[in-house]
């Protein structure tokens, strides 16, 4: 008898933290400093290209967590209880995208940066972390896989 062993193939893209706030919480982000958080919806957004522990799946694990070693300016709010990863919305390509998703997030979402560059020292943004008026998750989520869609099929993680 033989077993076979399908491998998965790790999934490279963009992707989009849909992250709750329960209460008002004051945080500090890094060398970027102290900021407070109202209670309701923020967006990060990212991309992960690589293989393995850099695939996507691995990197939206990891945002899942909350013991971890803090990295990314995102970090800095997953470690928190106050905190809740809701949903992550994403596209798998093997381009980064994060940047031209971010925008749209800014203009159709009405997002507003949480504090200047969070989440944008590689780049050229404002920032990628990003607060929302809107408090329900299932309607950001919809108004995200519309975004996603113009790149490819969104995916729910």
């Amino acid at each position: 008898m033989r077993l076979f062993v399908l491998r998965r193939i790790a999934l490279r893209g963009t992707y989009t933290l849909i992250l709750a706030c329960k209460t008002p919480l004051k945080v500090v982000i890094g060398k970027l400093g102290r900021t407070e958080l109202e209670k309701g919806i923020y967006l990060y957004t990212g991309s992960a290209l690589g293989k393995g522990a850099v695939s996507l799946e691995k990197r939206v694990a990891r945002h899942r967590r909350r013991c971890k070693r803090v990295i990314w300016h995102v970090d800095y709010l997953t470690v928190h209880l106050e905190i809740r990863v809701v949903n992550v919305v994403c596209v798998g390509v093997n381009k980064r995208l994060e940047c031209q998703v971010n925008q749209q997030i800014l203009s159709k979402l009405n997002g507003k940066p949480v504090i200047s560059r969070a989440g944008a020292s590689d780049c050229k943004c404002s920032a990628h972390l990003l607060s929302l008026k809107q408090q329900d998750a299932k309607t950001v989520i919809a108004r995200l896989k519309k975004i996603y869609g113009t790149y490819a099929t969104p995916l729910i993680l």
